[in-house]
């Protein structure tokens, strides 16, 4: 075999260099997803709603003579 059919042949990634990549895109999916995704501190800013107004009624009492 020379040079010409050696550079031809068929070569797979290194094992190490596709471990690499795919701690890579981990990293990257893991930032995209804290960056767009749901926040995970939403409810500890959240303000209480308040109640609606409750009907009250109030009787004046009457006048004396």
């Amino acid at each position: 075999m020379n040079d010409d059919q050696d550079d031809k042949k068929f070569r797979l990634i290194p094992a190490s260099d596709i471990v690499t990549l795919v701690v890579a895109l981990s990293f990257l999916a893991g930032f995209l997803w804290l960056m767009f995704g749901p926040s995970p501190f939403a409810g500890l800013t959240e303000t209480a709603k308040p109640a609606p107004p409750q009907e009250v009624i109030v009787t004046l009492p009457g006048k004396a003579k």
